[in-house]
């Protein structure tokens, strides 16, 4: 289903993974894929990964269309560059972890300003050892604490005047996790109603 979210990762104090995704964003979506990386992941590996990554430049992304609008190949995107698929989503992570160092991301953190179409996220937070959920369709502003506070993006479509950036739900210690049943429980308790 065409729920748009975001998969996040913070280290160091910065942004390492802001990863735009299209389907399924509910917490028994990708949330249950997030959470199942962070009950097997090797976590020094992940981080090492994470420090030798590098943003995705605007000039690179042009010269991938170009090479993709040169190429009679239909799924080259899946064979070379499966991290920038919107279809990656939350796999992000375990793409990451396994990858040769040096992997090249996009940078779609400026998703979580726009409540309207950034329906769930999930941000590992490494410096502070917190997996925090956040929801979209949000009407009222957010207070000063909260992460996405005075979060902006360029696009036109962005409906600031009713919608808000992106607000917390909640959030759990990295070294204690709730099972998948607390956190889709504890994270989206209507589900079952709207499933």
């Amino acid at each position: 289903m065409g729920t748009r979210h975001l998969t996040v990762v913070q280290l160091d104090g910065e942004y390492m993974i802001a990863q735009y995704g299209q389907w399924d964003g509910y917490p028994s979506g990708q949330g249950e894929i997030v959470l199942e990386f962070l009950n097997n992941w090797n976590r020094s590996v992940f981080e090492e990964k994470l420090r030798a990554s590098r943003w995705l430049t605007k000039e690179e992304g042009r010269a991938i269309e170009d090479t993709i609008k040169n190429q009679e190949l239909e799924n080259i995107w899946e064979i070379l560059w499966p991290q920038l698929l919107r279809d990656t989503g939350a796999k992000i992570l375990k793409l990451v972890q396994e990858s040769e160092p040096g992997i090249v991301l996009k940078n779609s953190i400026d998703f979580a300003a726009d409540s309207l179409f950034c329906e769930w996220a999930y941000v590992i937070d490494l410096d502070l050892n917190l997996l925090e959920v956040y929801k979209g369709f949000n009407e009222e502003p957010l207070d000063p604490s909260e992460r996405f506070f005075g979060a902006t993006t360029e696009d036109p479509h962005t409906n600031t005047e009713k919608y808000y950036p992106i607000r917390k739900v909640t959030s759990y210690s990295l070294h204690t996790l709730p099972s998948l049943e607390q956190f889709i429980e504890e994270c989206d308790p209507d589900e079952d109603e709207t499933a």
